[in-house]
């Protein structure tokens, strides 16, 4: 995923931890590693789509295995972490490439993540995703 961070200057380990867990995270969407992917995920992490819909733990993890949607790469680009103790909010542009259905597709996502350190373990709590263009 290779995310660059805007936030690294003043605190490399802090950014540095934050493309780990996202790294981790788009890695077990292309290989649809559930079970990673329950780690990387809070209990009451919930997800907004470019729909519109709102998914919880559960339903992100249930669209993942459902096998209509299979990514064949998500990166990451314009990446600014910024941090708040525990916290970190993450603005970027993701790409997706894969198939919907089997007809391949590649779209772009202004997106918003929050992640939360709980018990020195850093857990993606929130995200939200917006339509930029797709093809």
């Amino acid at each position: 995923m290779a995310p660059r961070t805007s936030m690294t200057d003043e605190h490399p380990a802090f950014g540095q931890a934050i493309r780990d867990v996202m790294e981790r995270r788009a890695r077990a969407l292309v290989t649809r590693d559930l079970a990673e992917l329950a780690l990387l995920l809070a209990d009451d992490f919930s997800y907004v789509n470019s729909q519109g819909t709102l998914w919880g733990k559960a339903e992100y993890l249930t669209a993942v295995d459902g096998g209509a949607l299979r990514w064949s790469a998500q990166t990451a680009e314009e990446v600014g972490v910024r941090g708040y103790g525990d916290l970190a909010v993450v603005t970027c542009v993701v790409r997706d490439e894969g198939t919907w259905h089997g007809e391949p597709f590649s779209a772009r996502f202004r997106s918003t993540q929050v992640y939360a350190r709980r018990e020195g373990v850093w857990r993606y709590i929130a995200g939200q995703s917006t339509g930029l263009d797709q093809g």
